[in-house]
């Protein structure tokens, strides 16, 4: 497995020998081009959605990096449905981003209307972080993971830049290796949030000519709404920095959204004594904070889903004296509140990652309890530089949470210290990922 410096000098694959045409986009010095746009269109493909603030974090988090980096740039987020609450944070914090919302395809319809209009101005095109880009892993619908393929074919074909930004890659079944390889080789970049990803696809010969590890876009987030998140922590009874933030992620179905294919071939009589499990080591481990350092926990949630069960697996089940330090948020929030309650905390402890990732922007240190449902977005937190503080969920105890929680807790600065210096590794891996966007830009022939 490559350091973390190791991926800055990760070696690049020729442009491909593809089917489709080959686009002339490609990001080298020597490409000839034209003078570059003053105000070049940004497309960018992002927010999942509104009930998950890992889903709304790519967002901003993507978006700041844009316009730090590149200034001038007219940024248009595409979704393909309505996101009201994402759409909001974002014309909040980024006035001058429009929203544009429609598919790109849709049976016995013509191609027309506002993304229609934004492809025919686009400089470039960017889908944002995820694990969108598998076929087989949530499902085999071949019609819809073929027409996510679509934008980046027409893109191909008018030589508009392409690039995926921080995206995981786990299975590719048969026949879409062909298909995906074929067209994210002409890609202009693909960045791979984590190591294994990386590999995978080095692995499986995809020719995209930057083809780098680059963080997931959830680490450019800086958004904060402190009037909600002041306000809701004294409701709580929460100092700053006297707080241990948990989250959690149990089988609790996700609306229409099957399980991966890590998880198929379980009961539903797995699917609880696996929720029993961990829930059981999670409330050990709260417990033990709280009678060690007497400091207060709150259970915080990164998906509308996981409210209830918080309740019912971890609070209601406290013995008495641990409980009355804990809170359970009953609401669920928006990742800009989150951010600001994040920002005063003393640790995170989380199986889900974005919650986690808005904490190491914020200095805060975290540990990550991570389910094999992740599949190789996993390793995130290892290849930034934190393999102290990650866990797989079921092969490891409350003991070894409480022991990292602990070493935290008699060492903050040395802590924060740690969280700094993968933070700073990151901050150069985005600014590398910019100058490559940037480039692609420049270099486009009109």
């Amino acid at each position: 497995m490559p350091s973390r410096r190791s991926f800055i000098k990760l070696s690049t694959f020729s442009s491909a020998s593809a089917l489709l045409p080959t686009a002339s986009f490609g990001v080298s010095e020597s490409t000839p081009s034209a003078a570059p746009k003053k105000n070049p269109v940004i497309i960018l493909r992002s927010s999942w959605g509104d009930g998950n603030i890992g889903d709304q974090g790519h967002t901003p988090g993507t978006i700041r990096l844009l316009t730090q980096y590149v200034p001038n740039a007219e940024i248009l987020l595409w979704h393909t449905d309505p996101r009201p609450e994402t759409e909001t944070l974002i014309s909040r914090n980024f006035p001058k981003v429009k929203v544009i919302r429609g598919k790109f395809y849709e049976s016995g319809k013509p191609f027309e209307g506002e993304v229609k209009e934004a492809f025919e101005r686009a400089d470039m095109f960017i889908f944002n972080s995820g694990m969108a880009m598998n076929f087989g892993l949530y499902g085999k619908d071949w019609g819809g993971n073929m027409s996510s393929l679509t934008p980046y074919i027409y893109c191909a074909e008018n030589n508009i830049p392409f690039g995926i930004y921080g995206q995981s890659f786990d299975r590719f079944d048969f026949p879409s290796m062909y298909a995906y390889r074929n067209v994210l080789s002409q890609a202009a970049f693909v960045y791979c949030r984590d190591g294994e990803s990386l590999k995978f696809l080095k692995e499986n010969k995809f020719r995209t000519p930057v083809l780098e590890f680059g963080p997931d876009g959830c680490f450019g987030i800086n958004v904060r709404d402190e009037e909600k998140g002041l306000a809701y922590l004294k409701k709580a009874g929460l100092e700053a920095q006297k707080f241990l933030a948990v989250v959690i992620l149990t089988n609790t179905p996700y609306a229409n959204r099957r399980p991966n294919a890590i998880d198929l071939g379980k009961s539903p009589a797995d699917w609880q004594e696996e929720d029993r499990s961990r829930m059981a080591k999670i409330r050990e481990m709260i417990t033990n904070w709280v009678r060690e350092t007497g400091l207060n926990v709150l259970l915080a949630p990164e998906v509308t889903k996981e409210i209830e069960p918080a309740k019912t697996f971890l609070y209601d089940q406290l013995p008495a004296d641990v409980q009355s330090k804990v809170v359970w948020r009953d609401t669920f929030w928006n990742a800009d509140e989150a951010m600001s309650v994040y920002a005063r905390a003393h640790t995170l402890f989380g199986m889900e990652p974005h919650s986690l990732i808005m904490g190491v922007t914020l200095g805060v240190p975290v540990i990550h309890a991570w389910p094999p449902s992740h599949g190789r977005k996993a390793w995130m937190f290892r290849d930034i530089g934190l393999p102290d503080w990650l866990f797989q969920v079921d092969e490891s105890s409350a003991a070894d949470w409480t022991k990292q929680l602990r070493l935290i807790h008699q060492d903050c600065a040395g802590a924060k210290k740690k969280v700094a210096n993968a933070m700073a590794f990151v901050q150069q891996r985005q600014a590398s990922t910019m100058s490559v966007i940037n480039k692609a830009i420049e270099n486009r022939k009109p």
